[in-house]
């Protein structure tokens, strides 16, 4: 019954997840490769401690803005256009970070590139919700949301088995080759039905019944419509939400490797044991595609925030190597998941003509997460750290739960 859930139904929806998923897998790789070129580069580049928070920082800004602008975008020049040019810009922007060569080249190239990652996240997350037939969108969501993992597994192996060998800058000139292949995988795709229903009928009809989902009503609204009454409890809760998600992961992510370090453990075995707790998170992606669809978005959601929570609180505390492993696998396989579910309820929860700027926005907020959180680190111990990320999972959690509105199997166009 497992596989049968996780499985695509038709080849169509297939090539849907795999076409926009490719481009999270890069993503991954680029945002944790990132925490890896820290810790390699930190002698070649003089880096200090606070280098370190201002390259994460730049990269959590230029973020910030791009999830806001090109979701923004996305509802006035489509879905397909503008995740095209977000991956575009990623290409070139990870090309670039190839040539830093100080702390302060490092900062505004990942400036820059945070432009196409903060972009590229909400719109494919709105293309794939917008052409999944609601018995299935959720789960659709969370296996796009599960190549996330596969570009975390890979940047760990880079680290672990390339990094030694030809060093940090060969592999990103690679990565950045290899993203502009997935551009033209891309092209395959059609534009999201919901989006042209009001500019080209008959092409939005066309593509609605080959791809099995409802179009929804022609109404249009502005930004502000996010905020009006009867949506604006499930923004906020929403917008909450994503910024204590993030808070927590990119700060515990990204300073991962570094806390490995400073423990004592070396350069290859710290990314040994980053790669073999990575290993977890496609797991997670996996049993909450599973769940989503059998209990429902908000059951899944508080499950999976408490298990973070639980894991990042075992993790501060871990006496022994053997416990650190053991929370860091419980870390990776409950946060991800939970990322993979507050990605398939967010879009679902608005309308199609602020879904767009409603995925944008929340990812705007999770990029304040994004930049606050790494920074926690830099002012107290990780141990701190740890626990304070553990307090804002869990209120995540229980914050959904309480308040926002269950979403399961609902035609796209009830959540207006």
């Amino acid at each position: 019954m497992f596989s049968k859930m996780v499985k695509p139904v038709n080849g169509r929806e297939a090539r849907l997840i795999f076409a926009s998923g490719i481009g999270w897998t890069f993503d991954a790789m680029d945002v944790l490769l990132l925490s890896y070129i820290l810790v390699a580069a930190s002698h070649e580049l003089g880096l200090t401690k606070g280098d370190e928070g201002l390259v994460i920082l730049a990269n959590n800004v230029g973020m910030l803005i791009g999830a806001f602008l090109f979701g923004w975008l996305a509802d006035l020049w489509g879905r397909r256009r503008t995740f095209m040019l977000t991956l575009a810009l990623y290409s070139v922007g990870v090309g670039l970070t190839a040539f830093a060569s100080s702390a302060s080249d490092l900062a505004a190239i990942r400036l820059f590139t945070g432009l196409g990652l903060g972009g590229e996240l909400p719109v494919a997350a709105s293309l794939v919700s917008e052409l999944s037939p609601p018995d299935r969108r959720g789960r659709n969501v969370v296996l796009l949301e599960s190549f996330w993992s596969v570009g975390a597994i890979l940047a760990a192996a880079v680290a672990y088995f390339v990094f030694p060998g030809f060093g940090w800058r060969a592999p990103l000139l690679a990565l950045s080759a290899v993203a502009l292949y997935a551009l033209a995988i891309r092209a395959t795709l059609p534009e999201s039905p919901q989006w042209l229903r009001l500019r080209d009928p008959a092409r939005a009809r066309a593509i609605a019944e080959d791809y099995g989902v409802t179009l929804e009503s022609d109404e249009r609204r502005g930004a502000r419509g996010l905020l009006a009454k009867g949506l604006r409890t499930q923004t906020l809760v929403l917008w909450a939400s994503w910024l204590l998600l993030a808070f927590g992961y990119y700060g515990a992510f990204l300073w991962l490797p570094t806390m490995l370090a400073r423990r004592g453990y070396g350069l290859v075995r710290t990314f040994g044991y980053s790669l073999a707790m990575s290993l977890a998170q496609l797991p997670g992606y996996l049993t909450a595609a599973y769940l989503v669809e059998r209990i429902g978005r908000r059951p899944s959601l508080l499950a999976f925030f408490a298990g973070s929570a639980a894991a990042a609180a075992a993790f501060a505390l871990a006496p022994s190597t053997a416990w650190l492993l053991a929370s860091g696998v419980a870390l990776n396989f409950f946060n991800l998941g939970a990322w993979g579910l507050i990605y398939a309820y967010t879009p679902e929860s608005f309308p199609s003509d602020l879904r767009g700027t409603g995925m944008g926005s929340s990812g705007s907020m999770a990029r304040v997460g994004m930049i606050v959180g790494p920074l926690l680190p830099v002012f107290v111990s990780f141990s701190a750290a740890l626990s304070t990320y553990a307090v804002a999972w869990l209120a995540a959690g229980v914050l959904i739960y309480a308040l926002g509105v269950e979403t399961k199997a609902l035609a796209i166009s009830s959540t207006s």
